[in-house]
């Protein structure tokens, strides 16, 4: 019984050391670095560490259990790219391989110098803030990109009177917070060169004003952008193509949120929520400068509160599909006319149609125009698919007249539309229907005519109500 336990004694003891000393896996396992716990080494394998999928920086899931700091986990499959993270107490942090065109930026002394006043970021260089950033002097982005990792944490304040980005150079912004109390956040003037500007996932918070962006020859992109608390909002002038997309202006801020002005190529507003109220004289949208625009779109955005939505008016080159706004693209062309004073038309031959004579009136025109009687000419700028569809009255001054009536597309008689009367005395007044479909392009136009079938007699089309949709 002796011999056992001092066995056992031995055995414990051995444990214990193997547990405390240090370990080594793969090739020359009797060869370890003297201040390593645990070495791996292999000339034909590699470490595998465990793989999750991880679908948030800040949430611990897949985990289960608290996450002790310096964790590694290689994210794989989850929403975040796919990579090494490790958890710094309150968050995953990705490890990234070092960049030679790479800053990080933790004060102003990361940033180059500035020279009368303007920080010039250095061509083709990535900055990345970490942390709050507070500066006097304004930067010029140089075509570079600046960005943050997270944008409720890494911030740049401007605390200059001027404007934080200046310069004629744009470049890329992402996932940063800026703020400007005494200024503007911009004031770029690209100066028509073909240049591009990305800003994603960014705050603008209590500026006195968010700026201008002008004369930008390349493409304008603001994508899932909030603003708060802002005393004035941003401006485009005379920008090729501006994109503004998934846009928050809460109901913090003031003044006018957009303005465009002078001339464009693209504007296109999509998605997002424009809140506003009277009390910060709010104004969501000013298109009242634009002196010239190819297309323009406002769709899937949330247009609510007491302020105001839009100054100006859409222009035909625009489709708007947004809550609180009405309805306003080419496919809901549309538009009425009637006689309000008859006249009587008169033939130089039988079976040959003309033009249906009277005073017309319109109403409801929408991309649609009037511009003489008895004609509706579509405005839009598509073509498209239209029913046109009325009810007319005639009276006439003989007995067993025959007429047909018809729809004519640019004084081109469509015979789909062809409706037949009889008329048997002199003092019936008659009702007739017509409808057809047509296809009109922009500047097309349609009217009502008419042929004597049995004689040169004229005809009176007493009341006409025609519309196209």
């Amino acid at each position: 019984m002796k011999k056992k336990l001092f066995l056992l004694t031995i055995l414990a003891a051995g444990c214990v050391n193997q547990l405390t000393a240090q370990v080594k896996i793969g090739d020359n396992p009797n060869t370890i670095n003297a201040n390593s716990m645990l070495e791996l080494e292999s000339t034909n394998k590699g470490f595998l560490p465990p793989r999750v999928a991880l679908n948030s920086l800040t949430a611990t899931a897949p985990m289960t259990a608290t996450i002790a700091e310096g964790t590694l986990v290689y994210s794989f499959g989850g929403t975040l790219p796919n990579g090494y993270y490790y958890w710094n107490s309150s968050r995953w942090v990705m490890l990234r391989i070092a960049r030679d065109n790479y800053v990080l930026v933790k004060s102003t002394a990361d940033l180059p110098a500035p020279v009368a006043g303007v920080i010039t970021l250095a061509a083709g260089v990535e900055y990345e803030i970490n942390g709050t950033i507070t500066l006097s002097s304004s930067i010029n982005l140089n075509g570079c990109t600046l960005k943050g990792d997270d944008s409720g944490n890494d911030k740049l304040v401007y605390t200059g009177s001027g404007a934080l980005f200046t310069g004629n150079k744009t470049g890329n912004i992402r996932f940063l917070t800026m703020t400007a109390a005494s200024g503007s956040v911009f004031n770029i003037d690209a100066l028509g060169t073909p240049q591009n500007m990305l800003v994603q996932n960014c705050f603008f918070l209590g500026s006195s004003s968010v700026g201008t962006i002008a004369g930008v020859g390349g493409t304008v992109f603001f994508s899932t952008d909030a603003y708060f608390s802002n005393t004035n909002g941003i401006t485009f002038q005379n920008d090729n193509n501006v994109v503004m997309s998934n846009t928050l202006w809460d109901a913090s801020n003031s003044n006018t949120y957009e303005r465009f002005v002078g001339t464009f190529n693209v504007i296109q507003l999509l998605g997002g929520d424009r809140l506003t109220t009277s009390a910060n004289s709010a104004k969501a949208l000013d298109i009242s400068g634009i002196t010239s625009i190819n297309a323009g779109s406002a769709k899937v955005i949330m247009f609510v509160g007491t302020g105001t939505y839009v100054v100006g008016t859409f222009t035909n080159a625009w489709e708007v599909e947004a809550t609180g706004l009405n309805t306003q693209k080419d496919d809901v062309a549309g538009g009425n006319m009637y006689i309000s004073t008859p006249a009587a038309t008169t033939f130089a031959a039988i079976s040959t149609p003309v033009k249906v004579q009277g005073t017309t009136t319109s109403t409801n025109l929408f991309r649609v125009t009037s511009p003489t009687n008895n004609r509706l000419t579509y405005a839009g700028n598509k073509t498209r698919s239209f029913y046109v569809s009325g009810a007319l009255s005639i009276t006439q001054p003989n007995s067993n007249r025959f007429f047909s009536f018809y729809i004519a597309k640019n004084g081109v008689i469509l015979p789909e539309s062809r409706m037949d009367i009889k008329v048997v005395n002199s003092t019936d007044q008659v009702s007739v229907p017509i409808s057809c479909r047509a296809t009109l392009a922009p500047g097309d136009y349609i009217e009502v005519w008419v042929a004597n079938q049995t004689a040169t007699t004229d005809v009176t089309v007493q009341t006409l109500n025609l519309s196209i949709q």
